[in-house]
Order: C-alpha cells, then sequence, then structure tokens
C-alpha cells in the first residue's frame, strides 16, 4: 500500500499530543494533592500540637486551596482523555478506511464490485460523526441498492 497518509500522520500526531498533555495532567494532579494534603497535615500539626493558630490556620487555607487546584487539575485531565478518545477513535476509523479501500485495490472483476459495494455501505452506514443520516447520505445508499440489484 505504500507510505503512510498525511492525514493518518497528522491524527497520529494530535493523539501523540493529546497523550502528552494527558499524562502531564494526571502527574501535575497528583503533584497537587500531595501538596495539599502535606499542607493541611502541616497546619493541623502546628494548630494542635503546636499551638500556633494563626500559622496553622494560614497553612490549612494553603492546603484546601491546593485541594480546590488538585480538583481542577482532575477535571482538565478528564477532559483531556475525552479529546484523547476523540482522536484514537478518529484514527482508528480512518486508518481501517484506508486499509479497506488499499485491499479493495487488491481485488478484480465481480469480487472487486462486490466489496466497493460493502464498504461504501458500511461507510455510510458508520455514520461519522455520530448524528442523524442526512439526505444526501440516504439518497446515495439507495441509489447504491438499487444499483445492486
Amino acid at each position: 500500500m505504500g507510505t503512510t497518509p498525511a492525514e493518518i500522520e497528522k491524527l497520529q500526531s494530535y493523539y501523540e499530543i493529546n497523550l502528552s498533555h494527558a499524562r502531564w495532567s494526571f502527574w501535575a494532579s497528583l503533584a497537587s494533592v500531595i501538596v495539599g494534603l502535606l499542607a493541611l497535615l502541616a497546619g493541623i500539626f502546628a494548630l494542635i500540637v503546636n499551638g500556633q493558630t494563626e500559622a496553622g490556620t494560614i497553612t490549612i487555607v494553603a492546603g484546601v486551596l491546593s485541594e480546590f487546584i488538585s480538583a481542577t487539575f482532575f477535571f482538565l485531565y478528564n477532559k483531556n482523555l475525552q479529546q484523547l478518545k476523540f482522536f484514537y477513535e478518529k484514527l482508528i476509523k480512518f486508518q481501517d478506511t484506508y486499509w479497506a479501500l488499499g485491499l479493495l485495490n487488491t481485488l478484480t472483476g465481480e469480487k472487486k464490485d462486490k466489496m466497493t459495494e460493502i464498504i461504501v455501505s458500511n461507510l455510510i452506514m458508520r455514520n461519522e460523526p455520530k448524528s442523524d443520516l442526512t439526505p444526501e447520505q440516504i439518497k446515495a445508499y439507495i441509489e447504491m441498492m438499487k444499483m445492486k440489484e
């Protein structure tokens, strides 16, 4: 089949960038949780053991703020995972289409015609992106079915 088309390479690149962002987001979230927990513990220690009410209170507030930031980081991490899933699905669908068309080019005659019908039908019914079929898609599908008869 030759080289990979530029579209697959672009999708692969976007996927890798998103994967990298998801990793960084996770580790930043985890670090923030640890820092917040340590600040909370230090504040409680300063408040209870040392009796330093002002320092303990400030440290506890800093810990709570850090935990809030952690929650925000985890929210962003979740959004990154959703984007990662989106690009992964796009990449897989594009590669499947590319490989199916490549295999189709190896066939001849009646086999090629039958497989072309199957591939076109599957591509139309795959319904990318997930939404209702457009009138143009329905018309193309009906015309293909009429040609089949």
